[in-house]
């Protein structure tokens, strides 16, 4: 399995990016003119609020805005690079027909969804608002745009990417996107002041054919999953079918994404993941290890304490596991195995259980998904507070690294190979004038964290103003350490993109589906289902854990909280589970399943970034994946250690 922005492990077929430089390069100018622009407008507003007393007017709205295009942007450059989020990669060039069949399985049903969203987006940004609506200086329409846009770019090059069989496979999945998305055809016909009945009969011969066969065609595209069909194909493609089975149009499906990504939390997301790759794009880590190593040298394990707090560190900025593994594991296996004499297995088994530690500590993306996803489904007579819900996180999340470093501590000691061993270990000066020099060096990175929960918890900036001060505090320091110039700025903002895109328009995806879920009534139903079937509470949780621990392995944390927090939320209600408590039981299962055998995520990233068979990653992490479990069953029964800060 791989993720938007992340690179395959050994061993599974990888997806042709796609040659266009030209496209590459114009796409990348638009997805750096959409960060600048989201970047510097809420910290102008910022200032000049607080210093004059005024702010300036639409700075919200056209910021949310401008992040709305860096996402489709992202996403077209994610098509680029032929990487977004799915359960196994498409062999598009395979030789034998077994791959030639997937492939083109995968290139129809992809083309669909895409194909029908084109039209889709396209009305919904033509006739979904009042020209004279603004966000700044800007219509809305304008930026809607974006959208089709968007879907239209990764359309194009998903055909270019395939040839022969699998390329007529995915030109008729344009036919078929295309008579799905009929109604709205008929929608933009009407723009142009065309009024055939011949497009009105195929708008009704879509919806009486959805009606007929729309669930098992859902349950087809579900299942196509596991070929590789990109998992945002798959939930909007799910969301459409149904929508128009029930006598509804792709624009609401596009009417609810919108809506989400307008949210102001989930816009601060991508500026978080930016702030996460341009810290990547330094010194930051070197520069974090080597504290840690001065603080704890010392101490037996210190080392092991020194990487944990590292991955933590990364994977709270750019809410994916990946930057941590794949950009700081191998330094960080060379630190363990020279400084602590630990085993190579041992050490790559401790960064891989590392790689989402800091899923629950502010400003975590997870955390933050969570809480817009469950203020959508508590409704606003019972809003879930993010401030309490971020407090709450907090002893959760250090029991979560305290448990890892503890770990590899123990297996640090364990794995000394008597008093040779330990004379051999590097020295680490201990001397106060050394501390203060590696804090001094790392001071920067170090604010950084505390900085934005002072921000965030004294109500002093939104989420989005904190978001963009910490890319500019991020990119200014980078400056003034010389460690970037322009060219290497844009290059670490540019391996955000495709991260950026490949998450927001999966969270756009899953949105539209789980709006399909709420509106048919179907969490309520199973929530009936669920509490006449099971009395116990403790039953319950225990179905939880295995269900959300599966869905961390199948799934990304964005889309498994957007497709099941309706669901479980309201059985969670009929159980009498404290939302803070639930929330906390969410998260942290999802990222105990980023390490569950035999496919979560974070075991091939490990794969492929220390070069190892997923067998013996397998057996390197398994102790730390138990010991997390128990984490995961005392949060779960503790209820305590959830609503302590909970207020």
């Amino acid at each position: 399995m791989s993720g938007a922005g992340e690179s395959s492990p050994e061993g599974a077929a990888e997806s042709t990016p796609v040659e266009a430089p030209g496209f590459r390069r114009i796409v990348q100018i638009v997805a750096l003119a959409a960060t600048v622009a989201a970047v510097a407008v809420p910290v102008l507003d910022f200032f000049i609020l607080r210093i004059f007393q005024w702010g300036i007017p639409g700075a919200t709205p056209f910021s949310i805005q401008a992040v709305l295009v860096l996402a489709f942007a992202g996403a077209v450059i994610t098509s680029l690079e032929g990487d977004h989020l799915a359960l196994t990669k498409t062999p598009h060039h395979g030789v034998d027909s077994r791959h030639r069949i997937q492939s083109s399985i995968v290139s129809f049903l992809t083309c669909a969804v895409e194909a029908a969203f084109v039209l889709g987006t396209l009305s919904f940004a033509l006739l979904g608002f009042d020209r004279s609506e603004r966000a700044g200086f800007v219509p809305y329409w304008i930026f809607a745009l974006a959208l089709p846009a968007g879907f239209l770019g990764m359309l194009v090059l998903d055909v270019r990417r395939v040839r022969g069989v699998p390329r007529m496979a995915a030109a008729a999945g344009i036919l078929a996107g295309a008579f799905l998305a009929a109604p709205s055809l008929v929608n933009l016909a009407s723009v142009a002041g065309i009024f055939w009945p011949a497009l009105d009969s195929l708008a009704a011969a879509a919806g009486a054919t959805m009606r007929i066969l729309g669930l098992p065609l859902a349950l087809g595209l579900a299942a196509s999953a596991f070929l590789g069909t990109p998992l945002f194909a798959v939930l909007a493609g799910m969301a459409a079918i149904l929508f128009t089975a029930d006598g509804s149009l792709i624009e609401l499906a596009v009417t609810e994404s919108y809506a989400m990504l307008r949210s102001p939390q989930i816009a601060a997301v991508p500026l978080f993941t930016l702030t996460g790759f341009l810290l990547a794009g330094t010194k930051a880590g070197e520069r974090l290890v080597t504290l840690f190593r001065a603080l704890f040298g010392r101490v037996r394990g210190g080392a092991a304490v020194a990487a944990v707090t590292v991955c933590a560190f990364f994977s709270v900025f750019t809410g994916s596991s990946g930057v941590a593994i794949l950009a700081l594991g191998p330094l960080l296996a060379r630190v363990l195995v020279d400084a602590e004499g630990m085993g190579d297995e041992t050490s790559k088994g401790l960064l891989t259980a590392s790689g989402a530690v800091g899923l629950l500590f502010p400003p975590s993306m997870a955390v933050i998904v969570y809480a817009v996803t469950a203020q959508y489904s508590y409704g606003p007579e019972n809003p879930l507070d993010i401030l309490a819900l971020f407090r709450s996180s907090v002893i959760p999340g250090l029991l979560f690294v305290a448990v890892t470093a503890g770990a590899g501590i123990y297996f640090a000691a364990r794995e000394r190979k008597g008093a040779a061993a330990g004379t051999s270990r590097p020295a680490v000066p201990a001397e106060r004038p050394y501390i203060r020099k590696s804090l001094w060096a790392a001071l920067p990175e170090s604010f950084l964290p505390f900085g934005i929960a002072l921000l965030f918890f004294s109500g002093t900036a939104t989420l989005m103003e904190i978001g963009a001060l910490s890319v500019l505090y991020t990119g200014a320091y980078g400056f003034l350490r010389k460690e970037f110039d322009r060219k290497s700025l844009a290059a670490a903002a540019a391996k955000a993109f495709p991260v950026i895109g490949g998450t927001l328009i999966l969270l756009a995806a899953a949105r539209a589906f789980s709006y399909f879920l709420v509106d048919s009534g179907i969490p309520d139903m199973a929530a009936a289902f669920v509490t006449s079937q099971i009395s116990s509470k403790l039953l319950f949780l225990l179905l939880l854990n295995l269900l959300l621990l599966a869905a961390g392995c199948l799934m990304d944390v964005f889309s498994a909280i957007l497709v099941l927090a309706p669901l479980v939320i309201p059985v969670g209600q009929a159980f009498g589970i404290h939302p803070i408590h639930l929330g906390i039981i969410f998260v942290s299962n999802l990222m105990v399943g980023f390490i569950t055998p035999p496919i979560g995520m974070n075991l091939f990233l490990a794969s492929y970034a220390f070069d190892r068979p997923l067998g013996r990653v397998w057996r390197a992490v398994s102790p730390w994946f138990l010991l997390q479990l128990a984490v995961v069953i005392l949060i779960t029964y503790i209820p305590a250690l959830s609503l302590v800060f909970a207020g």
